[in-house]
């Protein structure tokens, strides 16, 4: 176990602060620097309980500036360590004696597993113990009349500490009870002694988090899903791309969420092959295989249900439905030959290895440090930047305060600004995960302003375009009598 928890701490550790933060990363920056009785209101009319920020607040405040993205970023790192510990462990426990080998590091070394783990925000830090206590429940299931106190501890501790974390763990009381009531109890011989058991330990998370989910329904904000109007409805593409990313080991870009290129096209098969073996493996385990799979199905059925009324479906809410399924995947190595488990191993720590790699080069989040820059050294007083995205303020703005009130996406500002003689900067490039026109759309209404410079791109993902005003109203601007 120790040797998994380091290979995934290593990875993790690696160029941990260098890649540019994004949106939902910047929005942490802001919070965490906000003074403490601000920074638990603006968790709260956003949705979130305040320990993940007070977290980052110390961070922030004690790392030195040039290492503070890192630092940000380090309790995330640390928690997607422990959670490739914790599958090696369940896998152990299942009987995988080859399998938590491979269950472990494919945890270790998936690249989406990995990239949530080199970010400023809480969904490892939700999802490690969402995993002590799928450990728990596990060991109930194997022994549900002789299960030992350690087991409901786990359970407990580890269910209320996701919730207290982030409210996004909230699936998963319901799902952990599907699968105690479909695994658990008609392996009992005392069920009405385990129904009550169950009844009170659940009962006890609830009061130990009712005051802070108090606090959080009794502030105030925009209704129960304004916080989810962002995200866009999902499609056969968009899902098809998530499980590639979750369950396929593929890599994704982390705002746009397109998959990016692989030579290891084999890997997300073998993964589906490796899975149903695993499912095999356990026959003889009917209770821990059934837990298993509600644990890894639970989540993207539950939310696809909840889609139907208001999309919810994206990788971060998807995440921990990916550790079952590793477990299974991993499990699946014991159903092959002992040669062929020996051999399996290296071919899988080098394949791992060779996936992950272009992780650490590629542009996986949009450049806005690259196009502030661009614009900053261009830009004159009374220029307009005309933006696809509205949050492109905040990221522009996070890397140069001047551009902020500077940013818009008002056409008549941008018209009033041309008819002053100033220049716009069409800037298009996703700052945020929400819906917004393609490139070409939005390129061809800024056109309507006037001609448009050659593309100056800031990475793949941000195109700027520059309108200039026409010559007369440049003469205008420069002093020149005019009319």
């Amino acid at each position: 176990m120790a040797i998994i928890v380091c290979a995934a701490f290593a990875v993790r550790l690696h160029g941990l602060g260098d890649k540019p933060p994004w949106l939902d990363e910047v929005i942490t920056i802001n919070r965490a620097g906000l003074r403490m009785p601000y920074l638990i209101q603006d968790s709260l009319r956003n949705r979130h309980l305040p320990g993940f920020f007070l977290i980052e607040r110390l961070a922030l405040e004690y790392a030195p500036v040039r290492m503070q993205m890192a630092a940000l970023r380090f309790v995330p790192a640390l928690a997607g360590a422990a959670s490739a510990g914790l599958i090696f462990a369940i896998a152990r426990q299942a009987g995988g004696r080859h399998g938590a080998w491979l269950a472990g590091l494919l945890m270790a070394f998936a690249p989406q597993q990995v990239a949530f783990s080199q970010e400023a925000r809480s969904y490892t830090l939700m999802m490690a113990p969402l995993l002590l206590a799928l450990a728990g429940l596990l060991a109930i299931v194997r022994a549900p009349d002789a299960a030992s106190r350690a087991a409901w501890h786990a359970y407990a501790a580890g269910t209320a500490l996701s919730l207290l974390v982030l409210p996004d763990a909230l699936p998963w009381p319901l799902i952990a009870s599907t699968a105690f009531l479909a695994a658990a109890m008609p392996r009992s011989h005392g069920r009405k002694r385990l129904i009550r058991t169950w009844a009170l330990v659940n009962a006890g998370i609830l009061l130990l988090l009712a005051p802070a989910y108090a606090l959080l329904a009794l502030t105030p904000h925009h209704g129960p899903m304004a916080g989810f109007r962002w995200i866009p409805a999902p499609t056969r593409h968009t899902m098809l791309i998530d499980a590639a990313g979750l369950y396929g080991l593929r890599d994704a870009t982390m705002v746009t969420m397109r998959l990016l290129p692989t030579h290891l096209v084999f890997l997300a098969p073998s993964m589906a092959v490796l899975a149903f073996l695993g499912i095999r493996h356990l026959r003889a385990a009917r209770g821990e295989r059934l837990t298993l799979l509600i644990a890894w199905l639970g989540q993207p059925a539950a939310l696809g249900l909840l889609s139907l009324i208001h999309p919810l479906l994206l990788p971060r809410y998807l995440l921990w439905s990916a550790p079952p399924f590793f477990i299974l995947a991993g499990l699946g190595l014991d159903e092959l030959a002992p040669a062929a488990r020996l051999a399996a191993l290296p071919v899988a720590v080098l394949a791992l290895a060779l996936n992950l790699t272009p992780y650490y080069h590629a542009e996986t989040r949009p450049r806005w440090d690259l196009a502030a820059k661009l614009l900053g050294a261009r830009m004159s007083s009374g220029d307009v930047i005309l933006a696809s995205d509205g949050a492109a303020r905040i990221m522009l703005g996070h890397y140069d305060t001047a551009l902020t009130p500077r940013v818009t996406r008002d056409a008549a500002r941008a018209r009033a600004a041309l008819a002053a003689g100033h220049t716009v900067y069409a800037v298009y490039g996703p700052a945020g995960q929400g819906a917004q026109p393609s490139r070409t759309q939005f390129m061809a209404g800024a056109a309507r302003f006037g001609p448009l410079s050659s593309p100056l791109r800031a990475g793949t993902e941000i195109t700027i375009r520059r309108v200039s005003p026409p010559q007369a109203r440049i003469a205008c601007a420069a002093g020149t009598a005019c009319r």
